[in-house]
């Protein structure tokens, strides 16, 4: 592991982008899912669908602010994304009112 010149971060965007740098680009999207998990585990108690959903919703907004700050890419935001549709299909099918 280098050492980082911090001469050269000038900005709070620099800041928040050097750890990416350091780990491949995987830290902010490593963050982002255990964010998703901790919200899922937090949820569980209103139902696995709905708990799913929830952070769902809440990771896909942390995502689209990490994408457009350059952080995550548009692959993983786009997976919870996914998560919903896939989620709204299953409760649709699922329901017994049909």
């Amino acid at each position: 592991m280098t050492a980082i010149n911090w001469t050269n971060i000038t900005t709070a965007e620099q800041v928040l982008a050097i750890a990416n740098t350091q780990t491949g680009s995987w830290f902010w999207t490593a963050t982002l899912f255990m964010l998703w998990g901790v919200l899922v585990i937090s949820m569980l108690g209103f139902g696995f669908p709905v708990a799913i959903m929830g952070a769902s919703f809440g990771a896909f907004m942390i995502g689209l602010i990490l994408t457009y700050m350059g952080l995550v890419s548009w692959a993983w935001t786009a997976f919870f994304m996914g998560l919903i549709i896939l989620v709204i299909f299953y409760k649709i099918f699922s329901s017994p009112n049909q």
